[in-house]
């Protein structure tokens, strides 16, 4: 009697919660929060593409976020993006800016086998 009494507490609590709603991050841009979720649906498909030991990063210039999307196996400087989604070229002077008074490092993804390194 007391298991017939404890299973249907708990399935009364189960079913009596309410699923939390999943809010997209405002601070991370729509743009972003899709191409993680692809990155994370290539590493389980192909976990030797790579992406695992990549990593987006997220600095403070300006007053604006802007995104670099390191990835350890490239030697190319990171790719930076600003919240639109618009990639900096390197040959902008307001790329030299941004390296040169970026701040407020914040990691938003690691793949799983990421490692941090120190600043490039």
């Amino acid at each position: 009697m007391k298991r017939i009494i404890f299973l249907f507490s708990f399935a009364l609590l189960i079913l009596s919660c309410e699923k939390a709603k999943i809010e997209p991050d405002p601070e991370i841009p729509i743009w972003l929060q899709n191409r993680i979720s692809h990155d994370k649906e290539i590493i389980k498909s192909n976990p030797q593409s790579g992406l695992d030991i990549a990593a987006w990063i997220r600095y403070n210039y300006d007053g604006h976020y802007y995104f670099e999307y390191l990835n350890l196996l490239s030697s190319a400087g990171p790719p930076t993006y600003n919240y639109e989604g618009i990639q900096l070229k390197f040959s902008q002077e307001t790329y030299f800016a941004y390296r040169s008074n970026r701040c407020c490092k914040y990691y938003i993804w690691k793949g799983p086998s990421y490692f941090e390194i120190d600043d490039y």
